[in-house]
């Protein structure tokens, strides 16, 4: 009997173990995510009327190709860096040199399962930084992304839902 219950302990830890080195595993982001508005929260920024991202990921190398619409423009970028890596410049051509708003360079790291990806950014000429957190559901189908930004000017949240196409 007393077989049986260490054998169930040392069942019951291995299971402990499996969990959490599946909770902490890297996702595979990978897919063409489309925003839900509603599910999202904009804060005092508004909301687009389309927006995608295309994730691509090749182990730890991504490319996340950004589609956002606006009334009054549309903006198609296209970050490229290898999480853990060093900055990444972005594209030259990626923005118009006149352009308000550019991202500088990029960076990713994996904190757990969630993939930070930083960017340095401009605006009107002062620098700053636009932080986000992207995260995966368990069944694969949502992509949640929180997102900080900071300037000298101050700074905002926003929490963007993704449904996978």
């Amino acid at each position: 009997m007393r077989r049986i219950g260490w054998l169930v302990v040392l069942l019951a830890l291995a299971g402990v173990g499996f969990a959490q080195r599946k909770a902490g595993a890297k996702p595979n982001l990978t897919g063409e995510w489309k925003v839900n508005v509603a599910a999202s929260d904009f804060g005092d920024v508004p909301p687009p009327a389309r927006q995608s991202e295309v994730v691509t990921q090749a182990g730890d190398e991504f490319a996340i190709a950004i589609t956002i619409e606006r009334e009054e423009m549309k903006q198609s970028y296209t970050l490229r860096f290898q999480a853990g890596g060093a900055e990444m410049p972005l594209a030259k051509g990626s923005f118009p040199e006149d352009a308000p708003f550019q991202i500088l360079g990029v960076k990713g790291v994996w904190q757990g399962a969630v993939l930070v990806v930083t960017e340095r950014v401009s605006f009107q000429g002062a620098e700053g930084t636009v932080t986000a957190s992207y995260s995966l559901s368990t069944d694969g189908k949502v992509l949640r992304k929180t997102t900080h930004v900071a300037m000298d000017a101050g700074g905002f949240d926003t929490k963007t839902v993704y449904d996978k196409q």
